[in-house]
């Protein structure tokens, strides 16, 4: 009926604070605007149409929203909406025509249309006309991503070593904790130490244990946890270094 002069008595079967669904025996198209007009008060509005919700017996049902959305047409008061009725509401949409992007807050009326009709049709700025419009997600399905630029990592710049003019200028370190399980006492003695690989060396002990685990000092390079003598007890000890 677009671009005709129709006049008729329709229904509404939903009132809203942003229009109406009404029934009607014209089919109508979305972004057709109309005049509405309340046979209780007379008054009338101005009004688009959204899209239809529905058809049975040869009549169907559109929302149609109020080109004013400030107009109080229903002399009403409605409900406020819920914050988690306006997150439902706010969806991403992409233009099916050149796949433009939008983030749209709906109101009940375009988001019961957009359920319906699992899209809704709306003005598009870039192709500058009214374009059907799916939910982004749903639209970019089946397509491929875009490449994903993968930035450099930034490593920080290495540090210039500090100079040092003067012993005095070196800080004190902090000493490991102690995990033995006995102390040790400082000691002054020779002691003979024999290896199968290295026969006899004849050591300078520093520390020992009540363990008899004891720290000494050799011009021979030990392995680590290797098995010796010393002196003249035949129990082998273990060497630390």
């Amino acid at each position: 009926m677009e671009g005709k002069t129709f006049s008729e008595k329709a229904k509404t079967v939903l009132l809203s604070r942003h229009g109406a669904g009404i029934v009607s025996e014209y089919k109508l198209s979305p972004e057709q605007e109309l005049i509405l007009r309340s046979l209780e008060t007379n008054r009338e509005t101005e009004v688009r149409v959204v899209g239809q919700l529905g058809s049975a017996g040869g009549s169907y049902t559109y929302g149609v929203a109020f080109l004013d959305q400030s107009i109080d047409f229903w002399g009403m008061e409605f409900p406020p909406m819920s914050q988690s009725e306006k997150d439902a509401n706010r969806v991403l949409l992409q233009c099916a025509s050149c796949k433009a992007h939008e983030m749209v807050q709906q109101s009940d009326l375009e988001s019961d249309v957009y359920m319906v009709n699992e899209g809704i049709v709306r003005f598009c700025k870039n192709c500058g006309s009214s374009t059907f419009w799916k939910r982004a997600d749903d639209a970019a399905e089946g397509e491929a991503a875009p490449p994903q630029i993968e930035e450099e990592p930034d490593f920080p710049e290495p540090e210039e070593p500090e100079s040092i003019d003067s012993p005095a200028d070196l800080q004190p370190t902090l000493r490991p904790a102690n995990r033995r399980k006995y102390f040790r006492t400082k000691v002054n003695f020779k002691a003979c130490i024999r290896t199968f690989a290295f026969g006899d060396d004849i050591v300078t002990c520093e520390d020992i244990s009540r363990a008899l685990q004891l720290a000494h000092c050799s011009k021979t390079r030990f392995a680590s946890c290797s098995d010796c003598d010393m002196g003249g007890n035949s129990m082998p000890q273990k060497s630390m270094f």
